[in-house]
């Protein structure tokens, strides 16, 4: 018995040490397959992670030490997860005192992320990024004058910056000069003076440049869009409140977006633009002989007195346009009406979305709309619904003289805030999903069985 025991235990160690040799032999083998990658594919899968989960595979293996320094994606930096914490704290402080305290830790975490992000980009030994984000309130002009010579350096494609209303950061032309910004396709700032020279070397030199969007920033008066090479396809200005004229010859051009005040426009040579976005006070748009190509029109009045109604009569008909957007406030009396005169002016309009901005939602006696026109809507999408008489008037109306549509969305989900004007903390607080889609389900009595109802 003794015997059959000791048997009984060697066998089990020894099929303990050939699990264990598998184990080690499958990871060796795992090993040597991650090690026998050529090169390019490993850092080609490296810029597809996150930077630190790309310096997270320095473990795997030697030769996957440092090859995480090449590393060729996207960088983004936002701030670090504690001044992200911080800056939430803040906001809700009251005493002087400890305000100045969280400030002057604020300040020393900054500091910290500062030093980590300029050791980063220093280990770096990559030819070129995909894209490179700053996007968190600075101090040290120094800093931010480093970073954007670095993306010169390493050709990167796409980059964003915002810095914060604290700082005046003016981007240096001399750091241009030294090296040519030939690599850039998309530049998007916010809170960044931009001179007219620099405006002019960015439209002039970096001649793949694609996309360009300026937001609260300070350019010159009159702004100037042309170039023999220019390849510009998006402009987007928005709250860039210094601006008086912009004058346009774009060939490429295929999207333009306006958020301010009124503007003096010359758009001469734009063949290519399809798609526009206007918010603000500004209404002079209806003008526009562009207007007449445009096939995605996307409308902001939430700013707008209700002279916008005369301004939409004035529109042309919109025969090329097939998706309109329409940002509106729901209780200012005038939506309805700038639905109506929209409708009118798109006799090939596919799609139609209005975003409600519901302040002072009122639930009167519905009114019949009695203006009568035939429309070739085929989908109809309210975004931000809570049942406010003008909403229900409006889908009413739709059903009426849209004989071709199709589908109809209510979507009573609180809508994203307009650009210009934010949604008030009441408003969330007051927002009721579970009885919103109660009214949106009521509606849907309504509706004829052909057309699809969708409620979220």
């Amino acid at each position: 018995m003794n015997n059959i025991r000791t048997m009984l235990d060697g066998t089990r160690r020894d099929d303990g040490k050939q699990k264990r040799a598998k184990s080690n032999n499958e990871k060796d083998y795992e090993e040597d397959l991650i090690n026998q990658l050529p090169e390019g594919i490993s850092i080609a899968i490296l810029s597809k992670l996150p930077i630190n989960e790309a310096a997270r595979t320095s473990i795997l293996s030697k030769k996957w030490k440092n090859l995480w320094t090449y590393f060729s994606g996207t960088l983004e930096f936002e701030g670090s997860p504690i001044m992200k914490d911080m800056k939430k704290d803040m906001k809700k402080i009251t005493g002087r005192h400890l305000q100045m305290a969280m400030e002057i830790m604020y300040d020393a975490e900054r500091q910290t992320y500062t030093r980590w992000i300029n050791e980063l980009l220093a280990s770096l030994k990559c030819s070129s990024l995909q894209g490179l984000k700053f996007w968190f309130p600075m101090k040290s002009v120094s800093d931010i004058d480093k970073w954007i010579h670095f993306a010169v350096q390493k050709k990167v494609q796409k980059l964003e910056l915002y810095f914060g209303h604290s700082i005046d950061y003016v981007i240096p032309l001399d750091l241009f000069k030294v090296e040519r910004f030939n690599s850039l396709r998309i530049l998007r700032m916010k809170s960044i003076t931009v001179t007219e020279e620099m405006l002019e070397y960015l439209l002039c030199n970096c001649q793949l440049l694609e996309t360009l969007n300026l937001v609260d920033s300070e350019v010159p008066k009159t702004m100037k869009v042309s170039g023999s090479s220019l390849k510009l396809k998006c402009l987007e200005l928005v709250r860039c409140w210094e601006l008086t004229k912009v004058e346009i010859f774009a060939e490429k051009l295929v999207s333009f977006k306006y958020y301010g005040s009124h503007l003096e426009t010359e758009f001469k040579t734009v063949p290519s633009l399809v798609e526009a976005s206007f918010g603000g006070s500004f209404v002079e748009f209806v003008r526009q002989s562009f207007m007449l190509q445009i096939k995605v029109l996307k409308l902001d009045i939430t700013q707008n007195s209700p002279d916008v109604i005369y301004w939409l009569s004035q529109l042309p008909k919109l025969k090329n346009l097939k998706h309109l957007e329409l940002v509106a406030c729901v209780d200012d009396g005038i939506t309805l009406g700038a639905c109506v005169m929209l409708l009118r002016a798109s006799p090939s309009l596919w799609r139609f979305t209005i975003k409600m901005v519901n302040t002072n939602p009122t639930f009167r006696t519905l009114r019949k709309v009695t203006m009568e026109c035939q429309y070739s809507l085929k989908e109809l999408e309210l975004v931000g619904f809570c049942g406010a008489a003008c909403e229900v008037e409006l889908v009413m109306h739709i059903l009426e003289n849209a004989v071709e549509l199709q589908k109809i969305t209510i979507d009573t989900r609180l809508p994203t805030k307009p650009k210009l004007r934010p949604l008030v903390e009441e408003h969330f607080k007051t927002w009721n999903h579970e009885e919103n889609r109660k009214h949106a389900l009521r509606l849907k009595d309504k509706i004829p069985p052909r057309i699809e109802f969708v409620c979220l």
